[in-house]
C-alpha cells in the first residue's frame, strides 16, 4: 500500500480478477458503510428505530437536542454528539434487549438501505478472493452484524461501553473510529492481514471527507456518491468518482 499520505491512485476502480498462482491477488478492499454501501446513516436509523419502539425514552433526549444544537454551531464534536445520543436513547439498556432490537434492525437495513451496486462491487471483490474490511464510525451494536452479512473478513467500528451489569453505559469504549483513528485501525488490520512477502494492494471506498486520510493512504481510492466536500477534494486530487445509485 501507499506509504505517502498524499498519494492517491486514479487508476480504474474495478477490482482485479487476476488471481495469480496462489488463487488470490493480495488485494485488500476497505469499504466505508454510511453513505457508501448504504444510502443513509445507519447509527441514526438504529437509534431512531429503537426510540420509536421505546417512546418513553423520548423524555431523556433533551440533552441530545442540546448537543445537536451545539454540533450545528460547531461547539460539540462528532464523538461527543454520538456519545450523547447513545446515552440518551440506549443508556441503561441490557444486552438481551439490544440484541433483540439488532436482530430486527439488521435485516431491514440490509433490505432497505444497501445500494445494489455496492453489493455488486463487494461480490466482485469476494469472487476475486480479496480480503474485505468494513470500516465505519457507526456503532458495533449493528455494524458487526451488517459486516458479517456482507461477507467482510474484518469489521472496524465504534464500540459502545457496557457497565459491569451488562447495560449500556452511554460512553464510547473505543472512542469515535473516524478520520485519522479509522485510518490507524485500518492500517493495523492490514498489517495483520498481510501474510505474503510483498505488501498487499489496498483499495478504499468512501463518500465522506472524514475518510480522506484513508483514501489518500490507499493505493487506489474511489469516492462513492461523494458529499460536495469530498467531490471537490476528489476533483483536485484525482480521485475517481462513482455513482452507485440507490436501492
Amino acid at each position: 500500500m501507499s506509504t505517502s499520505p498524499g498519494s492517491t491512485s486514479s487508476s480504474s476502480p474495478s477490482p482485479s480478477t487476476d488471481a495469480g498462482a496462489s488463487g488470490s491477488d493480495e488485494t485488500i478492499a476497505v469499504f466505508d458503510l454510511d453513505g457508501t454501501i448504504t444510502t443513509r446513516d445507519t447509527t441514526a436509523a438504529y437509534l431512531l428505530g429503537y426510540l420509536r419502539e421505546h417512546p418513553r425514552r423520548l423524555a431523556r433526549s433533551i440533552p441530545l437536542a442540546i448537543g445537536t444544537a451545539g454540533f450545528a454551531a460547531g461547539l460539540v464534536d462528532n464523538a461527543a454528539l454520538k456519545a450523547t445520543a447513545v446515552r440518551a436513547i440506549l443508556g441503561g439498556a441490557g444486552r438481551d434487549e439490544i440484541a433483540a432490537w439488532t436482530e430486527r434492525f439488521v435485516p431491514w437495513c440490509l433490505d432497505a438501505l444497501i445500494r445494489p451496486m455496492a453489493r455488486a462491487r463487494i461480490e466482485a471483490h469476494r469472487s476475486a478472493r480479496h480480503h474485505l474490511i468494513l470500516a465505519s464510525a457507526s456503532l458495533d451494536l449493528h455494524v458487526v452484524s451488517i459486516g458479517k452479512a456482507l461477507g467482510s473478513a474484518e469489521v472496524i467500528c465504534t464500540k459502545v461501553a457496557w457497565t459491569r451489569g451488562q447495560r449500556i453505559s452511554g460512553e464510547l469504549e473505543s472512542g469515535n473510529v473516524r478520520s485519522d483513528k479509522k485510518l490507524a485501525e485500518v492500517q493495523r488490520a492490514v498489517a495483520i492481514a498481510e501474510s505474503a512477502p510483498r505488501s498487499a494492494r489496498v483499495i478504499a471506498y468512501s463518500d465522506h471527507p472524514a475518510d480522506l486520510p484513508l483514501l489518500r493512504w490507499a493505493d487506489q481510492a474511489v469516492a462513492v456518491n461523494p458529499t460536495r466536500r469530498l467531490a471537490a477534494a476528489a476533483a483536485i486530487e484525482g480521485i475517481p468518482v462513482e455513482d452507485w445509485g440507490r436501492p
